[in-house]
C-alpha cells in the first residue's frame, strides 16, 4: 500500500489545475480461477519477445519456454475427498509461475485498450496484480475505461467491479487504505481494514511470547503510520488499530507501541545450533536464555507455541487422509493410528512375532527405510 500510494502521489503536481478530480477502483474478481490458460501463455510469450533485449532466458528460446508454461500450467492437479483432480480450467493458485502470469494476461488487455484509446492516453492509471485504480472525472468515464479492458477478454470470464465516491469528499478503499483525491488535486490515504475481515488477531491471552505479541502490535502501528499521508490521518489510523486490538484482550494497546524488548535478545550467529523448543511461559522462557548466556552456549533458541484446541479438534479438510505413495508397501500395514511409513525421526516399539520379545529403538531416517530392515 506504501509503494502503492506514493506513486499514485508522483501524479498530484500534474493535476493541481483541476478544481474536482475523483478517482475510480478496480477489482477483477477471481482473476486466477477465470483466466484462460492457453491465450495467457500466448500473451507470455508476445510480453517476452517485445522485451527480448532485457531478458536473461538462460540460453533457452521462447519456443522452450512456451513448452515449460504448457507443461506447468496445464498440469496442475488436486485432492478432493480423496481422490485426484485434474485443473481444466484457470491458473491454478499454488502455482509459481500462475501471478506473473495473470499479471501479464490482464496487462495485455489494458496495453490493447485504454493504452492505445486517444481518450485515456493522459488518464493516470495503474494495478496491482487485480486492484487497480484510475484518475477520472465522472463515473461514466470510469466504467468506460473500465469496459473498454473488459472488452479484450474473448472468453467473458473475468468480472471487474467498479468502486466510485459518491463526492470528492469521499474515501474508496484500495488495497490496504483508503484513498480520495481533495479538491485541490492532491492524494489524501488513510489505513483500512475490510468490514468482510472479522476483529482477529494475535490474543492477548494467546500461548505465545510476549516479545511475539510486541512485534505484532508495533507491526500493525508501523503499518497504520506509513498508509496515513497527515498526522490527522495518522490518528484515525491508529483508531482502527486500537479497536482492533481492543477486540482481542489489549486493554490499552499503544502503552505496548513503543516498548523495546531487551534482555531477552539473542545475538545473531549463522553458526549457531537452531534449537526449536515449546513455549511454555515468559519465566521458562527466560530461565532457558539465561542458562545459555552463561554459559556461552553455540545455540539460538526458537520458542513455538504448542498445539491449539482447534488443531485437536478442527480440520479444514477432514476427509482428506494422507497416503502412503510407495507401491506395494509392507509397513504401512502394521502401523497404527493413522501413522505413515514416511515419518522421519521415528521412535518405535516392535515385537518379535517368533519370540515375544520387544524392541524399541529410534532413527533419524524414515520409519519405512528403519523398519524395512527389521523384516
Amino acid at each position: 500500500s506504501e509503494v502503492t500510494t506514493k506513486n499514485m502521489s508522483n501524479y498530484d503536481n500534474a493535476q493541481k489545475v483541476t478544481t474536482m478530480f475523483l478517482h475510480g477502483i478496480i477489482v477483477v474478481s477471481s482473476l486466477y480461477t477465470n483466466i484462460n490458460v492457453q491465450r495467457s501463455i500466448d500473451d507470455v510469450i508476445e510480453f517476452a519477445a517485445e522485451n527480448l533485449e532485457t531478458l536473461d532466458l538462460l540460453g533457452l528460446q521462447l519456443v522452450d519456454v512456451h513448452e515449460m508454461l504448457d507443461i506447468v500450467l496445464r498440469n496442475a492437479f488436486f485432492t478432493y475427498h480423496g481422490k485426484l483432480y485434474l485443473q481444466l480450467t484457470g491458473l491454478f493458485m499454488g502455482c509459481k509461475p500462475s501471478p506473473i502470469v495473470a499479471i501479464i494476461r490482464v496487462y495485455m488487455f489494458e496495453k490493447r485498450s485504454i493504452y492505445t484509446d486517444v481518450r485515456f492516453l493522459n488518464k493516470p492509471y495503474g494495478r496491482y496484480i487485480d486492484d487497480g485504480y484510475g484518475l477520472v472525472s465522472s463515473l461514466e468515464e470510469a466504467q468506460v475505461m473500465f469496459d473498454l479492458i473488459a472488452a479484450e477478454d474473448p472468453d467473458r470470464l473475468l468480472q471487474w467491479e467498479v468502486d466510485f465516491p459518491k463526492s470528492n469528499n469521499d474515501f474508496v478503499p484500495f488495497l490496504g487504505t483508503e484513498v480520495r483525491v481533495s479538491n485541490g488535486g492532491s492524494l489524501e490515504y488513510k489505513f483500512y481494514r475490510k468490514p468482510q475481515k472479522k476483529n482477529i488477531t494475535l490474543h492477548f491471552k494467546s500461548h505465545h511470547p510476549l516479545k511475539t505479541k510486541i512485534e505484532v502490535i508495533k507491526n500493525f502501528y508501523r503499518t497504520a503510520e506509513m498508509s496515513s499521508s497527515s498526522p490527522d490521518y495518522v490518528e484515525e489510523s491508529f483508531q482502527v488499530v486500537d479497536h482492533l486490538l481492543r477486540c482481542n484482550g489489549y486493554s490499552n494497546p499503544r502503552q505496548f507501541k513503543s516498548i523495546r524488548m531487551t534482555g531477552l535478545a539473542q545475538p545473531r550467529n549463522t553458526t549457531n545450533v537452531m534449537l526449536k523448543l515449546p513455549y511454555i511461559s515468559e519465566f521458562v522462557s527466560k530461565q532457558i536464555l539465561k542458562f545459555i548466556k552463561k554459559r556461552n552456549l553455540p545455540i539460538t533458541v526458537v520458542f513455538i507455541p504448542g498445539k491449539k484446541l482447534r488443531d485437536l479438534l478442527c480440520s479444514s479438510r477432514p476427509y482428506d487422509r494422507a497416503r502412503c505413495t510407495i507401491r506395494n508397501c509392507k509397513i504401512c500395514a502394521h502401523l497404527e493410528n493413522n501413522v505413515m511409513c514416511t515419518v522421519k525421526y521415528p521412535v518405535y516399539l516392535i515385537t518379535c512375532n517368533l519370540c515375544q520379545e520387544t524392541y524399541c529403538g529410534e532413527s533419524s531416517r524414515s520409519l519405512h527405510d528403519r523398519l524395512s530392515e527389521h523384516l
